[in-house]
Order: structure tokens, then sequence, then C-alpha cells
């Protein structure tokens, strides 16, 4: 009859009578000093524990004008140069500012060196009927632990997008949703974008004859106009980029884009059709 044995138990009895030397010591204790503990998640829950430091005068002061503008005009730089229209952020029907997407938000906090960290403050969770809700708050952090900005997101599974589906097959969808809402806001608000981006369609009028005293037959041209811009060059290339992962060919590609939009050449594609073509792709990654 084979014995069982506690491994963990044995090592930590083994384990119980060694001391570290005084300089290991002297090195954890320097470690706990130099590493930020708003970094680090609590080991018991996993889940991440903002602490609130002490922050400098110097931290605290506001900025001089000439500081702000030079903050906006690189903000502004980096964004008409590194983001990407369709895919770091779209355009909405009726709304007057583009949305800032996930990937526009990600590409914003590595520019502004901060790091995301999530945290599920409230959830409900019915396994009985379907219904799964979940709040998520985001916390923005600089190199030196010290919480820059915030932002909250709250999704549900009775929301109309995911209303008509199973509630059990859309619970993670919705619980990726809260946290990539949180995270939108929080860089919003860090970087001074809301008068640049709107967020998901929380700004956006939903009725019909919302026209802001426009005639409905120009937007309607407008928007026609939108649609037939052809594809930028960063379009094309992220798109190519994702062709190439996926082993499609350009020959196979025309085939697609002949069949689905009557267009001979990929390239020559509008550029609401590569954001369509680009988020196919990036769907079928998730």
């Amino acid at each position: 009859m084979s014995k069982q044995i506690d491994l963990k138990s044995l090592l930590e009895a083994k384990m119980g009578n060694i001391t570290p030397s005084v300089d290991a010591q002297k090195s954890i204790e320097q470690a706990n000093l130099v590493v930020p503990k708003n970094l680090m998640f609590d080991a018991e829950s996993t889940e991440f524990k903002p602490e609130t430091k002490p922050v400098t005068a110097s931290g605290a002061r506001g900025l001089t004008v000439e500081e702000a503008k030079s903050f906006d005009d690189e903000m502004n730089r980096f964004i008409d140069t590194v983001l990407i229209s369709g895919i770091d952020y779209g355009i909405i029907p009726h709304c007057n500012k583009p949305s800032l997407l996930k990937s526009g938000a990600e590409k914003i906090l590595n520019y502004m060196g901060l790091i995301a960290r999530t945290e599920i403050v409230n959830r409900v969770e019915d396994y009985n009927i379907g219904f799964f809700s979940y709040e998520a708050k985001v916390y923005l952090i600089d190199y030196n632990g010290v919480v820059k900005g915030e932002g909250v997101g709250i999704t549900n599974t009775r929301e109309g997008k995911y209303a008509k589906s199973n509630g059990y097959s859309v619970q993670n969808v919705v619980l990726k949703m809260a946290k990539k809402r949180a995270l939108v806001d929080a860089v919003l608000n860090v970087g001074n974008l809301s008068a640049r981006f709107t967020q998901d369609i929380e700004d956006m009028s939903i009725e019909s004859d919302n026209t802001g005293g426009k005639n409905p037959d120009e937007l309607k041209q407008k928007e026609k106009s939108k649609a037939d811009r052809p594809a930028s060059k960063k379009q094309l290339q992220y798109l190519e980029q994702l062709m190439q992962q996926h082993g499609n060919t350009a020959e196979t590609m025309n085939k697609y884009v002949k069949q689905a939009y009557g267009v001979e050449d990929y390239t020559k594609i509008s550029g609401v059709q590569a954001s369509e073509l680009i988020e196919k792709y990036k769907s079928l990654e998730q």
C-alpha cells in the first residue's frame, strides 16, 4: 500500500528553521521600499489593491500655460501620427467626435508611460436566469507607483447588443467590455482627450431625426462621401500585415473583395471596407 506524502507540509517543515542572512534580509527590505506596492496584486484575492501615496509639492503643482500647451500639442501630434482611423478610433454616425477604441487607448498609455491595473468593484452573476453585470475600475499608474488617473465602466447582459443573446454565452464578453470601457474612460481623463474623442455609444444620438438642424439629405451625402474615401496607407499596411499573419495572399484577398465589394484590387477598397476587413481578422484572434 503506497503512502501519500504532503510535499508542501514537508517543505514548510524543512524550511521553518532557515533564517535569511543579514545581507539577504537587507536586500529584501530594500526591494520592499523600492517596488511600489500598488503595482502588485493581493496574494490572496489576486485583485489589484490600489495604495494612496503621498504626492510632493512639485508633483501636485499645476502646469504653466506653456507646459499645458506643449502637452496638448504633443498629444495631438502623437494621435495624428500614430493612431489609425478604423483601428484605433472610429467614426460614429450622428456624432461630432470619433470614438476612441481599445487599441488606441493602449497606444496612448504606452506613449504616456503609464501602467493600467483593473479591479472588478462590483459583479452580479445570476446563473439561474443567466444575468451577468460587471463594474470595472481602472487605475493608471506611473513608474513611481503614483495613480495618475482612474476610469470606470459597467456592462450587463441586458444591454441592447447582448439582450437577444444567451447570457451564459456572452458572460466573458460582458466582463471584457466593462474592463475596456473603464480603460478608455481612464485614458480620456488622464490625457485630457474628451474634447477630441468620445467613448462607445454613450454620446451618440440614436434618434433618426436628430440632425442638429442640418438638412437630412446633406447629412446622408456627407456620410456617403466618407464611405467612398479610399483606404489610407496605414490601413492597407495593417491589413497586409494581418494577411501575412493568416497566410492570405494578395490573389486570395482580391478574390474576396471582388465577391464582397465588387472591387478588383484590394488596394483600391474604401476606408470603411478596409476597417471591416481588419475587424474580421481581429475577430479571428479573439
